[in-house]
């Protein structure tokens, strides 16, 4: 499958009340993914379930769009500025959530043929003035090393485009207050979380100098691994 690379994304981490999981699961397959991949320049939504990590969230749902203007064109703001009633009531019921709009920084490693069955997530803050310095290494050293383990299909950093992220809509009232939201957002697509953590993974993270001197202008690490539940394409694109 050949599909368009991904710019930029849209990401929402959340929580859903157990009791309510078929019905916001039944809403965001059959109205919601629909709806927004209808418009200009989107390629796929993806949802992913919580497989472990530091963070308090179950769920994460990644949007893939051409570049940035997917998330502000006209289309876009319409639909979230006049959500319907499902929305409004599914939105209602999600709770903890946190969205954010992110550029792709650095992409190394050919998209995988099929779903990558797991997803491990960086979210951390570069520290003050690194930010630069710190991409140049996600891409000449930390990637390449990293995707030298056989289980590590690709790897991606993405930045958050705090202009893009920060548009209030009538859905970002629904969802609430927007805390945390680290500047870094990266994904490694594995065909086995059960590196994550051994000897091997240590020393292809950690093991030359520069490594262990970038890893310490990281802050505010939050890792977590998911497991792939859903995807949908948007129109024309397969």
């Amino acid at each position: 499958m050949s599909l368009p690379e991904a710019k930029a994304i849209t990401a929402v981490w959340s929580n859903i009340p157990k009791e309510s999981e078929g019905e916001i699961r039944k809403w965001h397959n059959l109205q919601h993914s629909t709806e927004r991949l209808e418009g200009p320049s989107y390629i796929a939504c993806r949802r992913y379930n919580t497989e472990g990590g530091d963070g308090k969230h179950k769920r994460l749902t990644v949007f893939e769009g051409v570049d940035l203007a997917t998330f502000d064109s006209p289309y876009y703001l319409e639909s979230r500025n006049n959500p319907t009633p499902w929305t409004q009531k599914s939105m209602g019921v999600i709770q903890d959530a946190r969205r954010g709009v992110y550029e792709l920084a650095v992409s190394y490693g050919e998209r995988p043929r099929i779903e990558p069955p797991y997803t491990y997530t960086v979210r951390a803050d570069p520290a003050e003035g690194a930010e630069e310095e710190l991409i140049a290494w996600y891409e000449e050293e930390h990637f390449p090393r990293l995707c030298a383990l056989e289980p590590v299909l690709r790897a991606r950093l993405f930045r958050r485009a705090e202009t893009v992220s920060d548009i209030k809509t009538a859905e970002t009232k629904m969802q609430g207050k927007q805390e945390g939201q680290q500047t870094f957002l990266t994904f490694l697509e594995l065909s086995d979380p059960g590196l994550l953590g051994g000897d091997a993974w240590k020393e292809a993270a950690a093991g030359t100098e520069r490594s262990a001197k970038m890893l310490g202008k990281l802050e505010g690490l939050l890792r977590e691994i998911w497991w792939w539940d859903f995807v949908r394409y948007a129109p024309g694109i397969i």
